[in-house]
């Protein structure tokens, strides 16, 4: 049997079992002498240095210099190797926090280590060595029988010379297991060190592995109640081992491992003092109590296998507590006279027995029962029908009837059982589907169960016409659900989880989401939602225009007429109270009246309104041309004859334009001909204008040549040019003697040749008067000189 371990689940990642450094802190320095003592550097590392702390998990490893394995053998998986083959006065580290269960006051700790130190011609001090240490958090000191520090040194116990390399010892795998019974609670801070030497010129390294089980510190304490004798081992890495009962009366022997005969009375304690290699613990003392038992064979009760079917009853499907140092044997018959060795093929239903025992002299029979698989009495059911919103489980035990035990049951979608059904416990699809009815040993049968669920009824829904106040809505009418599945019956719900029971819903009068359900014959429901829309009936204030002047025009449609109306409004005007008669061009009213308004809001809910519009009568004007004037004289605008005939005004402008945008700077001086605008303004505001056209004439002119040709072909006449001169009076030519030589009263004769008593004149100067009548009537003169050249 094995002993009787009060073990606990290790700390995590405490063996290094996750391939990683998980919970471990990583440390890396150097060493140094100062006054014959060893001064440590150790920094912690985000990471480990490659080469110096690794973990390593291939069991196939040997160590170079002493040929162990670098994993340790009884260890787990992984191990972590401290430091290298390389000098330079390296510090490489581990450490690991845990806390002692509070639960238990004997507790111990094994860890495995094997260590490689070159072993020079140093002082103690200066060589290279293993730190393996366990310290006290709250006390903040290292428990003394718990650390241990192993320096190069031939003499150092269980260490060998290398083979291969003289100057190299090493240890191979070597348990220690740390008493640590009374640190219950406590907080204990495991740490393992490798260093080279102090000098830098030799190295040293080592291996480390922590089991992960924790428990007592002696095994083989539990034993079969029918032994004679009991075999107790203690913990490991200790020197000396003595045993003795509880009063120390009695000495049983010495050596790690121990056998007692006869054994002691169950329940006795047994005390084991240890004692450790010099330099490597404090001698100490664990106990132990001894536990007798009967030992019960544990197998599986009944089994189900195909017929001929080929079975081994030792396997530990069978023996369910199945242990080292036990011995099994399997018989037909409950006597055990007929044993069966190897497989046994099953043809039959039948009653095996097997019968356990070890070499403490337990022993124990246990019947087991052998069925051949058989499901012709297993029948299913199909499951009821279910709406569309729930699901099938044929995995439901109570779908299935007669003999179950050691049946299992798989699913599927055909019946070759080759496309396993995804979620058996949740179909939400009718069809056939299939369960595979099989044992532990394959045998199955195939049958199939129909799944029926119910469509889901069809419900449209459509939202009812927008309403406005004080209109009500009925969510009920048929109108609302054409095209849905017939006789459903409905119910309507303020809430969507359906909770809330609309009181009337026929008469909504609130706008909002409202929700239907509706159930068929089946019992199957579906719900939706209907929309409810009740506008409100629109604000209209109406702000009637200013009164206007004929012949402008009043637009009925500027926004500012409505300004405090309900936003977004679309206005329509219309001549009569009873909205019969539109307005064609509501932009452009010219007539004085009551008009009438319709305002829309985009739920389609109006009001009506009217809008007074007024005119008033622009004054009349009258204007009178005033005279022409010469240009360098000036037309007053502003003079009252001008507008004489015109009604009364009590403001006049004058300007260029027509559109009375450019007034005339000086209108009092006008000294240029053309049109332009007078605009006068009665007391109502009104604006009446009209054009007037000034006449700006050149100064009156008689202008003749200062020479001319008479035999030429061109400028052979001389005569008077006429600039504002309405009739010329006279016009006479003197030579330079006085003597008068032409004159004329009109300009029909083409003007003087040039000749007098018909003879040609000399070359010389002649002098000319000139009279006329100029376009105001008025005389006027001019004289001048000309030369008449041959």
């Amino acid at each position: 049997m094995p002993s009787k371990l009060h073990a606990q689940s290790s700390p995590e990642n405490i063996g290094f079992e996750n391939g990683n450094f998980q919970n471990w802190k990583i440390y890396a320095g150097s060493i140094a002498i100062e006054n014959n003592k060893n001064v440590v550097t150790m920094n912690e590392l985000a990471k480990p240095i490659s080469n110096r702390i690794s973990i390593i998990n291939n069991k196939k490893l040997i160590d170079p210099y002493g040929g162990f394995p670098v994993v340790a053998p009884s260890g787990g998986n992984f191990s972590v190797k401290l430091g290298n083959n390389v000098t330079g006065a390296q510090i490489d580290g581990i450490s690991y926090q845990l806390t002692v269960p509070a639960d238990r006051p004997e507790f111990t700790l094994t860890y495995q280590y094997a260590v490689v130190l070159e072993d020079p011609d140093h002082e103690p001090f200066e060589q290279p060595r293993f730190i393996a240490r366990i310290k006290d958090m709250e006390k903040n000191e290292y428990i003394p029988c718990a650390s241990f520090e192993y320096v190069a040194t031939s003499s150092l116990p269980g260490f060998k010379k290398s083979t291969e390399y003289e100057s190299v010892i090493y240890k191979d795998w070597s348990p220690v297991t740390i008493n640590l019974s009374g640190y219950q609670g406590k907080q204990l801070l495991i740490e393992f060190i490798s260093t080279d030497c102090s000098r830098g010129q030799h190295f040293g390294y080592a291996y480390v592995d922590i089991n992960n089980i924790f428990g007592e510190a002696v095994t083989g304490n539990t034993y079969c109640a029918s032994a004679e004798a009991i075999d107790l081992t203690g913990p490991s890495g200790y020197q000396t081992y003595n045993w003795y009962n509880a009063d120390r009366s009695i000495k049983y022997g010495s050596g790690q491992t121990i056998n007692i005969k006869p054994k002691p009375a169950d329940n006795s304690r047994i005390l084991l003092d240890l004692v450790p290699y010099p330099g490597f613990g404090c001698p100490g003392t664990v106990s132990t109590q001894i536990h007798g038992i009967d030992y019960e064979l544990k197998v599986l009760k009944q089994d189900v296998v195909c017929q001929n079917a080929e079975i081994d009853l030792l396997d530990s499907k069978y023996i369910l507590n199945k242990t080292d140092g036990f011995t099994y044997q399997v018989f037909e018959d409950k006597d055990l006279t007929r044993p069966v060795t190897g497989a046994v093929k099953i043809t039959d239903d039948k009653t095996f027995y097997i019968k356990g025992n070890n070499n403490k002299g337990c022993e124990s029979v246990v019947p087991i029962d052998i069925s051949v698989f058989n499901a012709a009495d297993i029948s299913v059911k199909n499951p009821d029908a279910v709406c569309y919103s729930e699901s099938v489980d044929i995995t439901n035990e109570a779908l299935y009837s007669g003999d179950l035990n050691g049946i299992a049951r798989s699913y599927f979608e055909d019946g070759a059982a080759n496309q396993p059904l995804g979620d058996p416990k949740h179909i939400s699809k009718s069809g056939k589907y299939f369960v595979r009815l099989s044992n532990q040993m394959h045998c199955s049968k195939i049958i199939a169960i129909d799944v029926v669920i119910k469509d889901k009824p069809l419900l449209k829904v459509s939202n009812p016409k927008p309403v406005c106040i004080p209109a009500k809505v009925d969510i009920t009418t048929a109108d609302h659900f054409l095209g849905s599945d017939a006789n459903l019956k409905y119910s309507f719900y303020n809430d969507e989880a359906l909770n809330n029971l609309v009181v009337d819903p026929t008469h909504i009068n609130q706008s909002g989401t409202y929700y239907v359900k509706a159930i068929n014959a089946d019992g199957c429901t579906v719900s939706n939602k209907i929309e409810v829309v009740i506008n409100d009936i629109p604000v209209l204030v109406v702000k009637n225009p200013d009164a206007a002047c004929h012949p402008d025009q009043v637009d009925l449609t500027n926004p500012a007429l409505y300004n405090g109306s309900t936003d977004h409004l679309n206005y329509t005007f219309f001549y009569d109270e009873a909205l019969t008669n539109k307005i064609a061009y509501p932009k452009a009213i010219t007539k004085a009246g009551t008009y009438y308004i319709r305002a829309v809001n985009n739920g389609g809910c109006y009001t009506t309104g009217k809008i007074e519009v007024t005119f008033n009568t622009a004054p009349t004007i009258v204007i009178n041309k005033p005279k022409a004037v010469f240009d360098n004289s000036f037309i007053d605008l502003t003079a009252p004859e001008i507008t004489k005939g015109s009604s009364v005004y009590v403001k006049a402008g004058y300007f260029e334009d027509a559109d009375l945008k450019r007034p005339l700077t000086d209108p009092k001086r006008i000294n240029r001909a053309g049109v332009y605008y007078i605009a006068i303004q009665n007391e109502s505001g009104c604006i009446s204008s009209a054009p007037v056209e000034l006449e700006v004439l050149p100064q009156p002119k008689i202008v003749v040549p200062t020479a001319f040709t008479p035999q030429k072909e061109t400028n052979n006449r001389l005569y008077p040019f006429l600039v504002s001169i309405q009739k010329l009076i006279s016009f006479k030519v003197y030579n330079k003697w006085g003597i008068l030589v032409y004159q004329s009263d009109t300009l029909a004769n083409g003007g003087w040749d040039g000749q007098f008593k018909s003879q040609m004149q000399p070359l010389e100067t002649f002098s000319w008067f000139a009279e006329g009548i100029d376009t105001f009537g008025d005389k006027f003169q001019s004289k001048g000189k000309t030369i008449l050249i041959l």
